[in-house]
């Protein structure tokens, strides 16, 4: 327990692992919780004693399992190992701490999803400004950056980290970055942040973006502090980090959670599943790193003219060459994630699996590169994203050639199991393998000489790992046991025996596969330390194929589903012909969907006011809009016969409303505080949809506050903006704010019956069919009945008997109502009565 202890001391507020033979045990407290989490039945070192310690445990073989569910449930688990043979140490074995794992440090191939990176981050706050930086420890990925505490939760949510890292002192009760963690639902753990720049510097050496960084320093300080806390979980390996990127907010689309899930961009707003995204309909990459960077473009739209029209140029040269496109998609699907496999090699938990699957990666480069060049011409030539100019470094071959020469055809998935080095590549593997072998064979032939010359047909040679080998006779079989056998044990079968030619067989077949298993370790460990010198390069050559596959699937899409290149300029203007949804298109039969025209343009058609009833396709129409500019903006073709996208710098959503009872917000502060948020930080050139703006209250004051809001945008900010409503009054705007336009969602009446043509035409809606839509859902027909006549006292102007609005804030006191409470009726005489009701008279 000594060890153990030791061990728990340098790191309590993890659960430790601890392995003793061939399980991993929890002690104490750890024991107790980890039984609960695990399922797992809590049992003692010493029953019955008072003192007694509870302990529970997992087999090592299913381990994994395990400490995948404790890191999802947010918890860090340190893994203590067995670092010397049992059978040879003295005294106790000893035992090393062999790896920290966290939720935001996994390096499970089972635990991690192949197209998601697996961020930690780290957060150093100030009041002014926020330092912010993430890690993915499986490819080295570190970037940073610093923005105002306003706008780390939308750029967390962005990111989705696993973990979040921030001092003792910021996770404090009360404080703005104490709140956030209700908000983020992500594991938070404290850490020691550098205290100085140069403390940062020292911590992250000489890596490529430090000097640069020390202009931002909150984000350098972040970005050591991911990278200490990294560290300090690899004890064994190095972390596969190549540069520190910095970046600011504004070089991309700045989009906040609200944008991203009313958008549905990675997930649904509905069970929050990738199904049914936008990513899922445009995602087409068969390898991994392809799928984690047209994640990233898609949350990270460009807002650089000639960067968009650069991955136009490579999406366009493909979709010209579907053959090509078909015959580059069956390629990279035999290329393993080498982004993932270099970063293994350098955290020196590379597997020969890993290396097998690196290989053959690298040995499919020469014949992608092949395939590429056959699409170019003169007049044609490759675009230069797709001209995989990392994947022709020469040492990239070289490491193949050697990896095809040292390691089988198949490689084993753990070392253990032996048999990773090719023959013929080393002469001690070949000597060891041929005496190992030989001895089997010959163990093979003593078999069938001792049952010939014995007569016991039964009889056996076998192995175990107590006994070695071992001749074994049934009990109806012992009177025929030659005398020179020495019996070794009594079993309820038979007898066990051993002979001297077989002992002394057995110490060299023992001794050769004990020399073989050393001398094939000591080989593999010289190949994985090849593969982490290279894993640079290595590792740029997975993000230039990830490029390649990237611009592939975006080909694919817009050749599969009939999308257009748009024209993306520095202009204000937003021009969609035929516009469709890419999701909902994806979901219905070809050509049923109903395709819109849209023109936005502070110039002009600034702001366009949306009409019509609920469940005609407003929404949709919006949201296909902005989907629209932003596939745009990350490159792709776009849902439409023709399309003009002038930059978007901000793309802001306020679609439909729920209660937030976490934050204990109502429906309509929810809805006021996202509202808020955009008339706060939009600028001309954002993109701005709002759908039914001021619903959540009375009728006088939703029309109040959605008219002034309109204004606001309309007069202060000139963003371009779509703005649905049920208010029929708003249209009344477009008479005195000369760039508000507006258009209404076509509906047909036939015998009572509504029909959604789906198609947004010029002009305000003068009916709601608020009704008619509710008769649809199947209200009861009394109430659609009564409903109509309620309806039609209202438009009659006659009066219901209704309750006065209330309002929040007192009303102003009334000169007559002051005057009767100051009043005794039952002193005033007729002639004061008289006198009274002249002066209430004059004050009315």
């Amino acid at each position: 327990m000594r060890q153990y202890l030791d061990v728990k001391d340098k790191h309590p507020d993890a659960l430790v692992l601890f392995r003793l033979g061939d399980f991993y045990e929890l002690f104490f407290e750890d024991a107790v919780l980890g039984a609960r989490l695990l399922d797992l039945t809590l049992t003692t070192r010493d029953k019955g004693k008072e003192d007694a310690v509870p302990m529970c445990g997992v087999p090592h073989h299913a381990s994994r399992g395990y400490i995948a569910k404790l890191t999802e449930l947010g918890h860090r688990v340190v893994i203590v190992e067995q670092v010397e043979d049992p059978r040879l140490a003295k005294g106790l074995v000893k035992r090393e701490v062999a790896r920290i794992v966290t939720p935001g440090v996994v390096l499970d191939d089972d635990v991690l999803d192949p197209k998601q990176p697996r961020y930690l981050a780290a957060v150093v706050p100030t009041k002014a400004s926020v330092g912010l930086a993430y890690l993915d420890a499986t490819t080295g990925e570190l970037r940073a950056t610093e923005l105002s505490p306003g706008e780390l939760e939308g750029e967390l949510v962005r990111v989705a980290p696993r973990e979040v890292l921030a001092d003792g002192k910021a996770l404090g009760d009360g404080n703005a970055l104490a709140i956030l963690q209700t908000r983020i639902r992500v594991a938070w753990n404290r850490a020691d942040i550098p205290p100085t720049v140069d403390a940062a510097a020292g911590e992250l050496g000489k890596l490529p973006g430090v000097i640069d960084a020390r202009e931002r320093p909150l984000a350098l300080r972040a970005a050591a502090a991911v990278v200490a806390y990294a560290r300090a979980t690899q004890p064994a390996g190095a972390l596969p980090i190549r540069a520190l990127e910095l970046y600011r907010p504004g070089d991309a689309v700045v989009l906040d959670e609200t944008a991203i899930a009313n958008l549905e961009l990675v997930e649904t707003l509905i069970g929050r599943r990738a199904q049914g995204s936008l990513l899922d309909v445009i995602d087409r990459t068969v390898t991994a790193p392809g799928g984690r960077l047209l994640r990233r473009w898609l949350l990270y739209p460009l807002v650089d003219v000639a960067q968009i029209r650069r991955r136009q140029d490579a999406v366009a040269w493909l979709a010209l060459r579907p053959a090509l496109v078909e015959r580059l998609r069956g390629a990279l699907s035999r290329v393993a994630d080498l982004e993932r496999l270099a970063g293994k090699a350098t955290l020196g938990v590379a597997t020969p699996r890993d290396l097998g699957r690196l290989r053959d990666a690298l040995a499919q480069l020469p014949e992608l590169i092949a395939l590429i060049a056959t699409g170019t011409t003169k007049l044609d030539p490759t675009p230069p994203l797709l001209a995989l100019e990392p994947a022709r470094e020469p040492v990239l071959a070289t490491l193949a050639a050697r990896l095809g020469t040292s390691l089988v055809d198949a490689p084993p998935p753990l070392l253990k199991d032996g048999g990773a080095i090719r023959t013929g590549y080393d002469a001690t593997v070949d000597e060891c393998r041929g005496l190992a072998d030989g001895g089997k064979e010959q163990i093979a032939a003593i078999e069938e000489r001792e049952q010939r010359d014995s007569g016991i047909a039964s009889l056996k040679v076998r192995y175990n790992r107590v006994f070695g080998y071992y001749i074994e006779v049934t009990k109806s079989q012992l009177a025929r046991v030659p005398a020179h056998y020495a019996r070794k044990q009594t079993i309820a079968t038979g007898e066990r025996f051993v002979t001297p030619e077989l002992a002394e067989l057995e110490k060299k077949v023992v001794a050769a596969e004990d020399t073989l298993a050393i001398r094939e370790a000591e080989l593999f460990r010289a190949e994985v330390l090849a593969v982490a010198e290279l894993a640079g390069p290595i590792a740029a050559a997975g993000a230039a194929l990830a490029v390649v596959d990237t611009c592939v699937a975006l080909a694919d899409v817009a050749a599969s589903r009939s999308y257009c290149r748009p024209i993306v300029d520095d202009g204000f203007a937003l021009e969609i012909a035929d516009g469709r949804h890419p999701v909902i298109e994806a979901m219905l039969a070809a050509g049923e969907f109903v395709p819109n025209d849209c023109r936005l343009d502070p110039d002009a058609e600034q702001l366009v006011l949306i009409t019509g009833p609920n469940m005609a396709g407003k929404s949709t129409y919006m949201r296909q809009v902005a989907q629209i500019a932003l596939l745009a903006q990350i490159g792709s073709f776009v849902p439409a016969r023709a399309a003009t996208i002038g930059i978007c710098d901000r793309v802001f959503t306020r679609v439909g409303a729920a209660d937030n009872l976490s934050r204990g917000d109502s429906t309509f502060m929810v809805e006021m505080r996202e509202t808020a948020t955009i008339l706060a930080k939009a600028t001309r050139r954002s993109l701005i949809v709002l759908d039914e703006v001021g619903r959540g209250t009375s009728t006088f004051d939703g029309v109040s506050i959605a008219w002034a809001v309109a204004e606001h945008i309309h007069d202060a900010i000139g963003a371009r903006t779509l703005f649905a409503t049920h208010y029929h009054e708003l249209v009344a705007l477009a008479e005195s704010r000369p760039r508000v336009r507006n258009v209404s969602v076509a509906v047909r009446e036939h015998k009572n019956e509504i029909v959604f043509l789906r198609r947004v035409v010029a002009g305000g809606a003068n009916k709601s069919y608020g009704i008619d839509v509710a008769r649809l859902a199947g209200l009861p027909k009394q109430v659609i009945g009564r409903a109509r006549e309620i309806m039609a006292t209202l438009e009659s102007g006659s009066a219901l008997a209704a309750s006065p609005q209330l309002s929040l804030l007192a009303a102003p006191a009334s000169p007559i109502a002051a005057r009767l409470a100051a009043i005794d009726p039952n002193r005033v005489t007729p002639l004061e009565a008289l006198q009274l009701l002249a002066e209430l008279k004059s004050l009315t």
